[in-house]
């Protein structure tokens, strides 16, 4: 109808709004003021919340180097100045497998090792000469030996060039070898921080007097006539003790100090040397008149013997003690 308003809508009708309550979005809550207190009653955070981190324990730096006022670190050995320089010693770099003695010396490298077979051998050697002059000296006459050798060295003492040291030597021979070969041994055995150059030294004099003492009242042999003494002896003459304590100091002193020696050459000199002097202590007392040539043969066998009785003794406690590793 003309000239009338309809209040039906003429476009198209609007769809009507339904809101599921699920996805309404939450409404907003106007910022609460510093200090509030949450529902639970504990006061709001007034900053931003935190990233929650996981604590780690703090790394613990290595302490430096204590540094001396002025010097290195005290790690480091202060470098010697001055006159200190001179003085301090210079310490070598040792090989390996080499110990220190003391005074900074290197210890022998090795020990002159006890072979069985020729120790053995050496051994039989002398105990079966000192037996066979023992028993020509006993049961037999040793009169075709002892005179003719007397007299030529009877003969020639009187020399002036030989005279002197054959006196010399016998005196020599005993006492004073003996002491010192003990303190040179001793003095070893402090460097090298061992009993070994002592208890082979002062074990084989102590054997031989006590073995050439025993032997001689063993035997009950005189000496030759009076006479021809050109110094003062008493006691009995087999075997001459003056020629067993010479060789045996002097044979074991040898085999202590060829463990110091490198070459072979200088090993073979020293024990030259020590036989040759073994020989002329021997033949000083023929010359001097106060023994007959067996005693000093005796005693050379029986002072052959008794170092080698030690050195055995001991290599044999040491193995003992020291027993060598097993393959």
């Amino acid at each position: 109808m003309s000239g009338q308003f309809s209040l039906e809508s003429t476009g198209t009708p609007e769809p009507s709004r339904h809101v599921d309550p699920a996805r309404a979005p939450e409404p907003t809550r106007a910022p609460e003021p510093p200090g509030a207190l949450d529902p639970t009653g504990v006061l709001a955070p007034t900053g931003p919340p935190e990233p929650s981190e996981v604590l780690e324990p703090p790394e613990v730096p290595e302490p430096p180097d204590a540094v001396s006022p002025g010097g290195p670190p005290a790690h480091e050995p202060l470098a010697p100045k001055g006159l200190l320089k001179r003085l301090a010693p210079v310490q070598v770099p040792l090989p390996a497998g080499s110990a220190t003695r003391r005074g900074g010396s290197r210890e022998p490298s090795r020990r002159q090792p006890v072979r069985f077979l020729p120790w053995s051998a050496a051994l039989l050697a002398s105990l079966l000469l000192f037996a066979a002059t023992s028993f020509l000296v006993l049961r037999a006459d040793a009169g075709f030996l002892d005179r003719p050798v007397l007299n030529a060295l009877v003969q020639h003492r009187y020399a002036a060039a030989l005279h002197g040291p054959m006196t010399y030597l016998t005196h020599a021979a005993e006492g004073p070898l003996v002491i010192t070969a003990v303190l040179l041994a001793l003095w070893l055995s402090w460097r090298d921080a061992s009993w070994r150059p002592l208890v082979l030294v002062g074990g084989a004099a102590a054997l031989a007097v006590a073995a050439a003492t025993a032997a001689k009242h063993a035997a009950y042999r005189a000496r030759p006539p009076a006479e021809l003494w050109e110094v003062q002896e008493s006691g009995f003459g087999f075997p001459s003790r003056h020629t067993v304590i010479a060789t045996a100091v002097l044979l074991a002193l040898a085999w202590v100090l060829a463990e110091r020696l490198g070459g072979r050459a200088a090993r073979a000199a020293l024990w030259t040397g020590a036989a040759v002097l073994s020989l002329l202590a021997g033949i000083c007392r023929v010359g001097l008149g106060v023994h007959w040539p067996t005693d000093v043969l005796a005693g050379l066998a029986l002072g052959t013997a008794v170092p080698l009785l030690v050195v055995g003794a001991y290599a044999l406690c040491e193995t003992r003690r020291f027993p060598p590793p097993s393959h």
